[in-house]
């Protein structure tokens, strides 16, 4: 049948439908501009010394690290071994292999090929990394160059065969431009969250400044990603300096208890060298609100009231308890050796040393399993004639509170001795701060996807009850023309027979149908770089000697074989 034939006797409803449907996917493919794909990997060959200010972020079987600041230790012969390795950081640990921790880095650390020079894709420190339907989008963060992209973050696709970089729009009265806040990816939520940081970045990878805390520079604000099919939403959510107080290199953690999940924000720096340990700041997501709530217990570390900023997070739960593992920290000095552990909802301290924890400070944490904490990076010395005997890789089982070398563990999660006890209580021992938190923290915790499936269900009675009385409705037309025919005994028992089922008839051709989804409409992404890309440029680190000079990466050429194991899916 010719097309003209067959779009004539499509209803033009649903053609509408069509078109709205065709031209939204259109939008969709549209959106994201590609900006480059990439091939290849090798397993990382230099002498590791520090790594600091990265990005983690885990897909499917595989850890992803991004950008930051990496050293590399020059050997003995060197009057000063650290040496800050140019260009873009680009790392990778595939999860389901089997390996030592005290091995070689390059047995299980690869080496991704860097993005393009020209592109100036994601060549950040600090920043945040949120990971939806196998793609991982980046927010926030130092450019190591001038950049104008303020308008603009990056999206990062990792597959077996390449990687994919496309460049995405920011909405909602938000700005890329805020660096050392705390990030956290809510995944079980399809959202991501930023607080805190500084809201202002010195332009230019050679600032003297560009890796210190500003004071008067702090922000409060918790910027909200929420993830869905074909786009990402951005919420900016003030809070009052009574209920949260600005931050810079705080922990941002996201805690299963309350209607759709709570943040807990610690630790950090507030511009006098203190922290939010004592008294934390919590962050209802249901009703977008913030508490506070008192802590108990000792925190000291060594010389120091509190671990102080530079401090790594995990948190896990077993049950309607939960434990936040807080490893390392005291920025601007040696890194810390401790282990300080958070329960709740009693939200007592407990602190652990060990004189096999290593002293590390600005590391990232990911919790892979239900008991490996995988203490990645960081800097355990400040002196800059030695590395300090820095390990790449440390993995810290949060059951044993022991140092270990072999992953994976497959063993289920059991809270350690120590907090036990603690663990036993449901509520503060000193009180809840905020009443209504309380309240909060009783409410079952349940997943995004959960509370959907759940929604769909409840429509099932409700259709029902409709569809019933659709029925009831048809039982009193039927009886309706019955008791007609009757009166009129001019109609045959064969018109009501007829009559009945064109009524049936007419009903069967409405059903219930969903409302159509609207179309989401987006503009155009604007130009990153309206005046063509800035020249490169060096940047200077405080706790090394200043960088050479970052030379464009050569960008590989096409025709260079995929180097990338198969990944297994997710």
């Amino acid at each position: 049948m010719p097309y003209t034939k067959l779009w004539s006797k499509i209803p033009v409803t649903i053609a509408f439908s069509l078109l709205i449907t065709a031209g939204s996917s259109l939008l969709a493919a549209t959106a994201e501009e590609l900006i480059e794909r990439q091939t290849g990997n090798n397993p990382f060959s230099g002498q590791f010394c520090d790594y600091t200010s990265f990005q983690a972020s885990v897909v499917g079987d595989r850890l992803l690290m991004f950008g930051g600041n990496l050293t590399i230790d020059k050997g003995a012969n060197s009057k000063e071994k650290r040496e800050l390795e140019p260009g873009f950081q680009f790392f990778s640990m595939f999860l389901n292999e089997t390996f030592q921790a005290t091995a070689s880095v390059s047995e299980y650390l690869r080496r991704e090929p860097d993005p393009a020079a020209e592109k100036r894709i994601a060549s950040m420190r600090d920043g945040g990394a949120y990971s939806y339907n196998g793609d991982i989008y980046f927010y926030g963060g130092q450019q190591l160059f001038n950049a104008g992209d303020d308008d603009l973050i990056y999206k990062c696709t990792p597959t077996s065969r390449d990687i994919a970089w496309n460049s995405a729009a920011i909405n909602g009265n938000v700005r890329r431009t805020i660096t050392k806040g705390a990030s956290v990816d809510a995944s079980s939520e399809n959202k991501g969250f930023y607080f805190g940081g500084q809201n202002i970045i010195a332009k230019g990878s050679d600032d003297a400044q560009a890796d210190r805390v500003l004071n008067g520079t702090l922000s409060n604000n918790l910027i909200v990603v929420s993830f869905s099919s074909g786009k990402q939403e951005f919420t900016n959510i003030t809070a009052s300096a009574s209920r949260s107080r600005p931050l810079a290199q705080s922990n941002l953690l996201f805690v299963p208890a309350g209607k759709e999940g709570i943040l807990v924000n610690l630790g950090g720096d507030d511009g006098t060298g203190d922290g939010a340990w004592e008294d934390l700041q919590v962050f209802d997501i249901g009703s977008s609100t913030w508490f506070n709530q008192r802590t108990r217990g000792n925190l000291t570390s060594g010389n120091s009231r509190y671990p102080g900023p530079g401090t790594c997070s995990v948190v896990q739960s077993d049950g309607n308890n939960h434990f936040i593992y807080v490893y390392g920290g005291s920025n601007r000095a040696p890194g810390q050796s401790q282990l300080a552990i958070l329960t709740i909802p009693t939200f007592q301290w407990f602190t652990v040393s060990k004189r096999s924890y290593p002293s590390k400070v600005n590391a990232q944490c990911q919790l892979v399993g239900e008991r490996q904490m995988l203490i990645l990076g960081g800097r355990s010395s400040n002196g800059r004639g030695d590395c300090g005997g820095n390990s790449f890789l440390e993995i810290l089982d949060i059951s044993s509170l022991d140092i270990v070398s072999t992953f994976p563990n497959s063993n289920p999660f059991t809270p350690p001795p120590l907090v036990r006890t603690a663990s036993n209580s449901s509520n503060p021992l000193d009180g809840w701060t905020d009443p209504e938190l309380q309240g909060l923290y009783e409410v079952q915790y349940q997943t995004f996807g959960q509370r959907n499936r759940e929604s769909k269900s409840e429509k099932g009675p409700i259709i029902g009850g409709v569809v019933g009385g659709v029925a009831g409705v048809l039982i009193l037309g039927i009886i309706a023309v019955f008791f007609i025919m009757r009166s009129h005994r001019k109609k045959s028992t064969r018109d009501v027979k007829e009559a009945v089922a064109e009524v049936k008839r007419n009903n069967a051709a409405q059903p219930f149908l969903g409302q159509p989804s609207p179309a989401f409409i987006s503009g155009e992404y604007p130009n990153a770089y309206p005046h063509g890309h800035p020249p490169s440029q060096s940047y200077k680190d405080d706790y090394i000697v200043e960088a050479p000079a970052n030379p464009a990466p050569v960008e590989l050429p096409p025709s260079t074989p995929a180097m990338r194991p198969t990944e297994l899916p997710s």
